[in-house]
């Protein structure tokens, strides 16, 4: 059950990832930037008490990582902005079905092993599909179509970040080591990445650029970022670690939505989100949990 108490705790702090920006409207890559560099910088100085990372394996992993997390953050904070964050949290749910399908894909074996059991494989399937129709229930309006055309790229990385952090997590026993690479290395690259694609974009300047990063009215939201952020990463890599597939973990992403509506709700903002598929959303989530944690024999 532990991998369902992170998970939860991921859903959180990615619906609070999420409203940062739907008032603000700050540039994406810079809020990409301040996350991937202030998270490194944060936590730079454990490096210095833990193991040498020596595999060139592992080192792909955290730079494939730190790629990934570029691609995604860029394309959810420019989202927020623009269409709200309801509609780009709900938009996400959709990497729930393709990051268990692509860890199927990559581990045939065990795959293979679940599908002899067939009560056991369809009642999942059928789970699975629940938050599908849920999700397709909830995005009815046009702006979640724009927005869904947006986030497919993000889609996408969030199913390739979601497995990749699971072989992150599982690089070696100590679970304090892996997150601590996770939190300096990948989330360096990520920030290289905004920085190249902010500056190719925008063209600042020299001046400019420091001008604009550190916008004093930037400046706030940015370390409340990086707060965040981190707590949103641990939570994330212990829950993808003890989770037999990273595409059970997403599925608990399914609460953002419903932490947005509820803090959207709390500050009287509005969010045209169907109250029906929120409940059809958790009890499909009840469903996957009892069905994993139910001593039913599922490994993958």
């Amino acid at each position: 059950m532990l991998w369902v108490i992170n998970g939860l705790i991921y859903g959180f702090f990615m619906a609070l990832y999420t409203l940062v920006n739907q008032s603000k409207k700050f540039n994406g890559y810079i809020l990409g930037m301040w996350r991937g560099f202030g998270v490194c910088l944060l936590f730079l100085p454990f490096l210095f008490f833990i193991p040498v990372q020596t595999s060139a394996y592992n080192w792909f992993l955290l730079i494939f990582q730190g790629l990934l997390i570029g691609i995604y953050d860029s394309h959810l904070f420019f989202a927020s902005a623009d269409f709200g964050a309801g509609p780009t949290s709900r938009a996400m749910a959709l990497s729930v079905l393709l990051t268990a399908i692509l860890w199927w894909l990559i581990t045939p074996e065990m795959f293979f092993a679940l599908l002899e059991d067939g009560n056991i494989f369809i009642t999942l399937i059928l789970i699975l599909c629940g938050f599908t129709f849920s999700y397709w229930y909830m995005i009815k309006s046009d702006v979640s179509k724009a927005v869904l055309k947006y986030l497919f790229p993000a889609i996408l990385a969030l199913s390739a970040m979601s497995i990749a952090t699971k072989e992150i997590a599982m690089m070696g026993q100590d679970i304090w080591v892996n997150i601590v690479y996770y939190l300096v290395v990948a989330t360096f690259v990520s920030g290289l990445y905004n920085l190249f694609f902010y500056v190719k974009h925008e063209k600042p300047g020299f001046i400019g650029f420091f001008k604009n990063v550190f916008n004093p009215n930037l400046i706030k939201t940015g370390a409340y970022i990086v707060g965040f952020s981190a707590v949103l990463i641990v939570a994330k890599t212990m829950a993808m670690r003890l989770s037999p597939n990273p595409g059970y973990v997403v599925a608990l992403l399914l609460t953002a939505p419903i932490f947005v509506f509820l803090l959207n709700k709390y500050n009287k903002i509005p969010d045209d989100v169907s109250i029906k598929a929120g409940f059809s959303m958790l009890f499909f989530l009840a469903l996957l949990i009892m069905l994993v944690n139910g001593g039913y024999g599922i490994n993958d």
